[in-house]
C-alpha cells in the first residue's frame, strides 16, 4: 500500500473550502487498488505529492490565520501567494491524474470527477489563473512533480 499522501499530522482546517476538499481527496486516493498499483513503482512521486500536500496545508493555516473569519471566498483567495496557487492548482491536477488512472475504482473515479467539478468552479476564475501565470514554473522543489501531472481540462461548466 501506498503511504497517504497527506502526512497525517497536518493541520488541514483550513478556511478555503476549496483547499480542504483538496487536501480530502489526496488522502482518499491511496484507499483504492489503482491509484497505490501506480505508487508502488513511483516512491518519489508520492514523497513529492506528500510534500506538496504539505505546502498547501501550511499556505491554507497562513491565510487562515491571517484573515478574519466573516471574509467571503473572494477575499480568502486573494490572500494566497501566487506561488501557493500554483501549489494549489498542481494539487488538484494530481486529484485528476490520479482519481481517473485505469484500475481506479468506479465509486472513486465518479466522486473525483464530481468533486473536480466542484473544486473547478471554485478556483478556474480569472484571478486564480491569472496567479498561477504569475507564479511561472512554480515553486523549485515541484517544478519536476509539475512536470509529470498533466494539466486536466476544467469541468464543463466550470
Amino acid at each position: 500500500m501506498a503511504d497517504n499522501l497527506v502526512p497525517a499530522d497536518l493541520d488541514t482546517d483550513a478556511v478555503a473550502p476549496f483547499l480542504s476538499l483538496t487536501l480530502t481527496l489526496l488522502g482518499l486516493l491511496p484507499g483504492d487498488p489503482g491509484v497505490n498499483q501506480y505508487a508502488s513503482t513511483r516512491p518519489e512521486v508520492v514523497q513529492a505529492i506528500r510534500a506538496l500536500s504539505t505546502s498547501v496545508a501550511a499556505a491554507g493555516v497562513r491565510v487562515r490565520d491571517s484573515a478574519p473569519a466573516r471574509d467571503d471566498f473572494e477575499d480568502h483567495v486573494r490572500r494566497f501567494t501566487a506561488e501557493e496557487i500554483w501549489m494549489c492548482d498542481l494539487a488538484i491536477d494530481v486529484i485528476a491524474m490520479l482519481g481517473t488512472l485505469n484500475g481506479t475504482g468506479s465509486r472513486l473515479r465518479r466522486m473525483i470527477v464530481s468533486d473536480l467539478g466542484t473544486l473547478d468552479k471554485d478556483v478556474h476564475g480569472h484571478h486564480w489563473k491569472r496567479e498561477v501565470r504569475k507564479a511561472g514554473a512554480g515553486p523549485a522543489e515541484f517544478q519536476e512533480l509539475r512536470m509529470l501531472v498533466p494539466h486536466h481540462p476544467p469541468h464543463p461548466g466550470a
